[in-house]
């Protein structure tokens, strides 16, 4: 990458960066082309991933009981991803802050 592509995309991207900060970004805007680079290398290797990866399949691991800790009053089968209205799932929603119906509202801060 040239000093004026990463010019041009500051601009694009409504960066105002001064001369110096420009030269100061430039190696690490290289170095993260690099890893790009190097991530659609990795992509396109058959020999490394012969499968893509839309074809492969999901597991799930199993979790027994003894997995959870001794102080949860909850069966062993309760997860914190079942919200399913059961007591423990009321008791996760009732500790939380603002809530529109069974979701948690997470404040937008941009």
């Amino acid at each position: 990458m040239e000093i004026d592509d990463l010019r041009e995309t500051a601009a694009l991207a409504r960066l105002n960066l001064d001369e110096s900060e420009l030269a100061a970004a430039l190696p690490a805007f290289e170095q993260m082309l690099a890893f790009f680079a190097d991530m659609q290398a990795a992509d396109e290797d058959t020999d490394a991933f012969p499968v893509p990866i839309s074809g492969l399949s999901r597991t799930v691991r199993a979790v027994s009981s003894g997995h959870f800790r001794a102080d949860n009053a909850g069966s062993p089968h309760t997860t914190l991803n079942s919200l399913t209205g059961d007591a423990d799932s009321a008791a996760l929603l009732d500790n939380a802050g603002e809530q529109d119906g069974r979701f948690i509202v997470i404040p937008n801060v941009l």
